[in-house]
């Protein structure tokens, strides 16, 4: 009987002269073209996210006007817990508050809360000093929950930063502008009246992208 193990051998044999003849004619084995993507390159958002270099990093997304509210108590609540139960220090913590989508407005200081009063109307925010419209970011003044500190003052002495939303701006400026006002202007406006220790970016969901590809932790706030 034939063996059918002869002529599989002998296919091997010319396989692996072949493959050493090529090698040879290359100088050593043959490299494979590489597949992978290449890195991105580095750019604004990155050194910003990478600039932040406590070893618990964390970002909280706020998406809806309840949100906001929360992502700073819960940023208050990350560092000061931290600290009495595990003996952190603000330094060991990097922490942002992101505001986007429907939030956005929280972005921005007093002076465009009191100028528009588009943004209280629209997102049905209530003062809770007034019991009326907003017409100030009040998380800029007032204690969430009654806690000492849990305001944006507040978790910003501990070196909280945030992030605002580039597209939700510019939509906002368009609603505000409506069909006689200046959209362009308006969103430069708001660009330049952000609270303190906060950035604009592209669009908020570039921020959760850029905070996560940097290592940040990600929390949905509301």
């Amino acid at each position: 009987m034939t063996d059918p193990t002869v002529p599989r051998r002998s296919f091997l044999a010319r396989l692996a002269a072949g493959s050493a003849a090529l090698g040879a004619a290359f100088g050593g084995a043959a490299a494979l073209p590489s597949i992978a993507g290449a890195e991105p390159p580095v750019d604004e958002l990155d050194t910003w996210f990478g600039g932040m270099k406590g070893a618990n990093k964390v970002i909280y997304d706020c998406v809806q006007p309840p949100g906001a509210p929360d992502g700073v108590i819960f940023a208050r609540n990350i560092i000061k817990f931290s600290a009495e139960k595990l003996g952190t220090k603000d330094a060991d913590m990097a922490v942002i508050v992101s505001f986007r989508h429907f939030s956005t407005p929280f972005g921005y200081n007093d002076a465009m809360w009191a100028k528009y009063p588009q943004f209280a109307s629209m997102l049905k925010v209530e003062d809770p000093g007034t019991k009326k419209p907003a017409a100030r970011n009040w998380l800029l003044h007032e204690l969430v929950e009654g806690e000492a500190g849990a305001n944006i003052p507040g978790i910003r002495g501990h070196g909280v930063q945030f992030a605002v939303c580039g597209a939700a701006t510019a939509f906002l400026a368009k609603v505000i502008a409506d069909k006689t006002g200046d959209a362009k202007k308006i969103e430069a406006e708001l660009s330049a009246n952000l609270i303190p220790a906060a950035k604009m970016m592209p669009a908020g969901v570039v921020a959760v992208q850029r905070a996560q590809k940097a290592g940040f932790a990600y929390t949905y706030a509301g």
